[in-house]
Protein backbone atom coordinates (compact mmCIF):
# COMPACT_ATOMS: atom_id res chain seq x y z
CA UNK A 1 0.00 0.00 0.00
CA UNK A 2 2.84 2.14 0.62
CA UNK A 3 3.78 1.84 -2.92
CA UNK A 4 0.30 2.82 -3.91
CA UNK A 5 0.51 5.83 -1.69
CA UNK A 6 3.78 6.77 -3.15
CA UNK A 7 2.47 6.49 -6.61
CA UNK A 8 -0.20 9.10 -6.28
CA UNK A 9 2.23 11.33 -4.53
CA UNK A 10 4.65 10.84 -7.34
CA UNK A 11 1.97 11.39 -9.85
CA UNK A 12 1.14 14.58 -8.03
CA UNK A 13 4.75 15.63 -8.08
CA UNK A 14 5.00 14.68 -11.68
CA UNK A 15 1.86 16.61 -12.44
CA UNK A 16 3.19 19.58 -10.46
CA UNK A 17 6.47 19.36 -12.33
CA UNK A 18 4.66 19.03 -15.61
CA UNK A 19 2.50 21.97 -14.70
CA UNK A 20 5.53 24.03 -13.70
CA UNK A 21 7.30 23.05 -16.89
CA UNK A 22 4.21 23.82 -18.86
CA UNK A 23 3.87 27.09 -16.99
CA UNK A 24 7.48 27.95 -17.73
CA UNK A 25 6.97 26.99 -21.34
CA UNK A 26 3.80 29.07 -21.45
CA UNK A 27 5.60 31.96 -19.79
CA UNK A 28 8.40 31.64 -22.36
CA UNK A 29 5.86 31.45 -25.16
CA UNK A 30 4.00 34.40 -23.64
CA UNK A 31 7.25 36.34 -23.40
CA UNK A 32 8.11 35.30 -26.95
CA UNK A 33 4.61 36.27 -28.14
CA UNK A 34 4.88 39.56 -26.25
CA UNK A 35 8.21 40.27 -27.95
CA UNK A 36 6.74 39.31 -31.31
CA UNK A 37 3.74 41.58 -30.66
CA UNK A 38 6.03 44.46 -29.70
CA UNK A 39 8.11 43.77 -32.78
CA UNK A 40 4.98 43.63 -34.96
CA UNK A 41 3.70 46.81 -33.28
CA UNK A 42 7.02 48.51 -33.94
CA UNK A 43 6.93 47.25 -37.54
CA UNK A 44 3.34 48.48 -37.92
CA UNK A 45 4.26 51.91 -36.51
CA UNK A 46 7.30 51.97 -38.80
CA UNK A 47 5.12 50.83 -41.72
CA UNK A 48 2.53 53.54 -40.95
CA UNK A 49 5.29 56.17 -40.75
CA UNK A 50 6.66 54.85 -44.05
CA UNK A 51 3.14 54.90 -45.49
CA UNK A 52 2.62 58.53 -44.38
CA UNK A 53 6.04 59.40 -45.78
CA UNK A 54 5.20 57.61 -49.04
CA UNK A 55 1.82 59.40 -49.24
CA UNK A 56 3.60 62.73 -48.86
CA UNK A 57 6.15 61.71 -51.48
CA UNK A 58 3.32 60.55 -53.74
CA UNK A 59 1.53 63.89 -53.24
CA UNK A 60 4.74 65.78 -54.02
CA UNK A 61 5.28 63.60 -57.10
CA UNK A 62 1.66 64.28 -58.18
CA UNK A 63 2.21 68.03 -57.68
CA UNK A 64 5.44 67.83 -59.64
CA UNK A 65 3.67 65.76 -62.29
CA UNK A 66 0.90 68.40 -62.55
CA UNK A 67 3.51 71.17 -62.74
CA UNK A 68 5.40 69.22 -65.40
CA UNK A 69 2.14 68.62 -67.28
CA UNK A 70 1.40 72.35 -67.20
CA UNK A 71 4.97 73.10 -68.26
CA UNK A 72 4.65 70.51 -71.03
CA UNK A 73 1.40 72.10 -72.21
CA UNK A 74 3.00 75.54 -72.08
CA UNK A 75 6.01 74.29 -74.03
CA UNK A 76 3.69 72.58 -76.51
CA UNK A 77 1.83 75.86 -77.06
CA UNK A 78 5.12 77.73 -77.33
CA UNK A 79 6.41 75.12 -79.78
CA UNK A 80 3.27 75.54 -81.88
CA UNK A 81 3.73 79.33 -81.87
CA UNK A 82 7.40 78.93 -82.82
CA UNK A 83 6.42 76.56 -85.66
CA UNK A 84 3.87 79.08 -86.96
CA UNK A 85 6.46 81.86 -86.71
CA UNK A 86 8.98 79.64 -88.51
CA UNK A 87 6.46 78.98 -91.30
CA UNK A 88 5.76 82.71 -91.61
CA UNK A 89 9.48 83.46 -91.73
CA UNK A 90 10.03 80.73 -94.33
CA UNK A 91 7.20 82.17 -96.45
CA UNK A 92 8.67 85.65 -96.02
CA UNK A 93 12.11 84.32 -96.93
CA UNK A 94 10.68 82.68 -100.07
CA UNK A 95 8.94 85.92 -101.07
CA UNK A 96 12.13 87.90 -100.32
CA UNK A 97 14.13 85.41 -102.42
CA UNK A 98 11.62 85.86 -105.25
CA UNK A 99 11.89 89.61 -104.79
CA UNK A 100 15.70 89.41 -104.93
CA UNK A 101 15.45 87.45 -108.19
CA UNK A 102 13.04 90.06 -109.57
CA UNK A 103 15.39 92.87 -108.49
CA UNK A 104 18.33 91.10 -110.17
CA UNK A 105 16.26 90.71 -113.34
CA UNK A 106 15.20 94.38 -113.23
CA UNK A 107 18.81 95.45 -112.59
CA UNK A 108 19.89 93.37 -115.57
CA UNK A 109 17.20 95.01 -117.73
CA UNK A 110 18.18 98.46 -116.39
CA UNK A 111 21.81 97.74 -117.20
CA UNK A 112 20.83 96.76 -120.74
CA UNK A 113 18.62 99.88 -121.06
CA UNK A 114 21.48 102.03 -119.70
CA UNK A 115 23.84 100.61 -122.30
CA UNK A 116 21.29 101.24 -125.05
CA UNK A 117 20.74 104.79 -123.74
CA UNK A 118 24.50 105.42 -123.67
CA UNK A 119 24.74 104.13 -127.26
CA UNK A 120 21.94 106.51 -128.31
CA UNK A 121 23.51 109.32 -126.30
CA UNK A 122 26.89 108.73 -127.95
CA UNK A 123 25.35 108.64 -131.43
CA UNK A 124 23.43 111.88 -130.76
CA UNK A 125 26.20 113.59 -128.83
CA UNK A 126 26.85 116.21 -131.53
CA UNK A 127 23.17 117.05 -131.80
CA UNK A 128 22.82 117.25 -128.01
CA UNK A 129 25.85 119.54 -127.75
CA UNK A 130 24.35 121.84 -130.40
CA UNK A 131 20.99 121.81 -128.59
CA UNK A 132 22.78 122.50 -125.32
CA UNK A 133 24.72 125.43 -126.84
CA UNK A 134 21.52 126.81 -128.38
CA UNK A 135 19.75 126.44 -125.05
CA UNK A 136 22.64 128.17 -123.26
CA UNK A 137 22.45 131.01 -125.80
CA UNK A 138 18.70 131.31 -125.30
CA UNK A 139 19.25 131.30 -121.54
CA UNK A 140 21.77 134.15 -121.72
CA UNK A 141 19.42 136.06 -124.09
CA UNK A 142 16.57 135.50 -121.68
CA UNK A 143 18.75 136.70 -118.80
CA UNK A 144 19.68 139.83 -120.79
CA UNK A 145 15.99 140.50 -121.61
CA UNK A 146 15.06 140.04 -117.93
CA UNK A 147 17.77 142.53 -116.94
CA UNK A 148 16.47 145.00 -119.53
CA UNK A 149 12.89 144.55 -118.27
CA UNK A 150 14.06 145.15 -114.69
CA UNK A 151 15.92 148.30 -115.80
CA UNK A 152 12.81 149.53 -117.63
CA UNK A 153 10.66 148.76 -114.57
CA UNK A 154 13.07 150.76 -112.36
CA UNK A 155 13.02 153.64 -114.86
CA UNK A 156 9.21 153.51 -115.03
CA UNK A 157 8.97 153.47 -111.22
CA UNK A 158 11.33 156.47 -111.08
CA UNK A 159 9.28 158.49 -113.60
CA UNK A 160 6.02 157.38 -112.01
CA UNK A 161 7.27 158.61 -108.64
CA UNK A 162 8.31 161.93 -110.15
CA UNK A 163 4.96 162.25 -111.94
CA UNK A 164 3.01 161.53 -108.75
CA UNK A 165 5.17 164.02 -106.83
CA UNK A 166 4.64 166.64 -109.52
CA UNK A 167 0.89 165.92 -109.61
CA UNK A 168 0.69 166.18 -105.84
CA UNK A 169 2.51 169.51 -105.99
CA UNK A 170 0.18 170.80 -108.75
CA UNK A 171 -2.83 169.52 -106.81
CA UNK A 172 -1.63 171.37 -103.75
CA UNK A 173 -1.10 174.54 -105.81
CA UNK A 174 -4.60 174.24 -107.33
CA UNK A 175 -6.12 173.56 -103.91
CA UNK A 176 -4.26 176.59 -102.51
CA UNK A 177 -5.46 178.75 -105.40
CA UNK A 178 -9.01 177.42 -104.94
CA UNK A 179 -9.08 178.41 -101.27
CA UNK A 180 -7.50 181.78 -102.01
CA UNK A 181 -10.09 182.52 -104.73
CA UNK A 182 -12.88 181.36 -102.47
CA UNK A 183 -11.66 183.62 -99.68
CA UNK A 184 -11.55 186.49 -102.08
CA UNK A 185 -15.08 185.72 -103.33
CA UNK A 186 -16.34 185.44 -99.79
CA UNK A 187 -14.70 188.69 -98.73
CA UNK A 188 -16.06 190.49 -101.85
CA UNK A 189 -19.54 189.16 -101.41
CA UNK A 190 -19.85 190.58 -97.93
Amino acid sequence: MKSNKKKPQRTKQLQKYNQETELKTLKKELQHTKEKLEEQLHEEISTRADLIHLKKENEEINNQNQALTKEHQHLKTKHQAVLEEKQKLEAQLRSETDLIHQIKQINKELSEDREAFLDILTSHKQLLEEVSEEREGQRSTLQQKENEIRALARERDYFKGRYEKMMNTKMMKWTGKYWTIRKKIKSHSK
